[in-house]
């Protein structure tokens, strides 16, 4: 079904990769958040504040982390966040890379376990304001 409704949307065959990284991964079902502040540090890269190591840190990111950081809202799963980002690659007209999932997934641990800026939830949530404008705009107010 979900074939069919992307060749009615873009009028071509469209081969989804098989994601077997997604299929089998525990998170999968689990909603994502963002858990420190951030703005933006020009108008294509953000930056996000946080503690590396008990120090105050300013971290940036490559394009896929700093969309998944951007896009843990509280509002998707992990699923939907992949499907999301093949949606992404038809629309551009780039073919989805093999194993997508498990390079997406992978990022977002790291967001989870290393820097610490990324949490997984059991069921939606709301951002509190802190993590959800930028810093800039919360000055403004």
């Amino acid at each position: 079904m979900r074939i069919n409704m992307l060749k009615k949307l873009f009028g071509k065959k469209v081969i989804l990769p098989q994601l077997h990284y997604l299929s089998n991964y525990v998170n999968k079902d689990k909603f994502f958040v963002r858990t420190a502040p951030w703005d933006w540090l020009n108008k294509k890269e953000i930056y996000v504040a946080s503690k590396i190591d008990d120090k105050p840190a300013m971290i940036t990111m490559d394009f896929w982390p700093q969309e998944i950081f951007l896009d843990a809202n509280g509002q998707i799963t992990v699923a939907e966040l992949i499907n999301i980002a093949c949606e992404q690659f038809i629309k551009s007209s780039i073919e989805i890379p093999q194993n997508v999932d498990e390079y997406l997934i992978n990022e977002l641990e790291k967001l989870v376990s290393k820097l610490q800026i990324v949490e997984f939830r059991d069921n939606k949530e709301e951002l509190g304001e802190r993590v959800d404008t930028p810093m800039s705009k919360q000055l403004k107010k």
